[in-house]
């Protein structure tokens, strides 16, 4: 569930600014990790047309795929499971999930959905494991970086 201080951060930063916030959550029960990605459907129809109408999960699956990753801490990617897009007011929610039996400590993330499509685009990922929060900023040129 996208937070409300999420929410905040998106309402003050509205257009013309670009801009996405995703969630990182990991259950150690599960040894799982599940993903909210909160963007702009105008923004993302930029990327994959009919994304914000149609919500066409097979090429938004794929775009989404290709801009936000996820390994663990030795580098070999983690698998990002489809979980579905819903819409949530005035954005659209991604929901990922994928298996993270070693957890999240180290591992690298990369935020780049939109970089290829807006200058400005601004990507947050905050994180959620073993008790503790951090937050990471992704701007065009940036590449992967390591969870705490």
């Amino acid at each position: 569930m996208i937070r409300p201080f999420v929410a905040l951060v998106l309402g003050a930063l509205a257009h013309p600014m670009h801009t996405s916030v995703a969630e990182l959550g990991y259950d150690a029960a599960l040894r799982e990790a599940s993903v909210a990605i909160r963007v702009y459907p105008d923004d993302l129809a930029a990327a994959v047309p009919g994304a914000d109408r149609a919500m066409a999960d097979s090429a938004l699956a794929r775009y989404v795929r290709r801009t936000f990753s996820l390994s663990d801490r030795g580098g070999r990617p983690l698998a990002l499971r489809w979980n579905g897009v819903e819409r949530a007011g005035d954005a659209l929610v991604i929901r990922l999930r994928l298996a993270a039996p070693d957890g999240l400590g180290g591992a690298w993330v990369g935020h780049l959905l939109l970089h290829d499509r807006f200058d400005d685009q601004v990507n947050v990922v905050r994180v959620s494991h073993g008790g503790r929060t951090a937050t990471l900023l992704f701007v065009p040129g940036d590449g992967p970086k390591r969870l705490p």
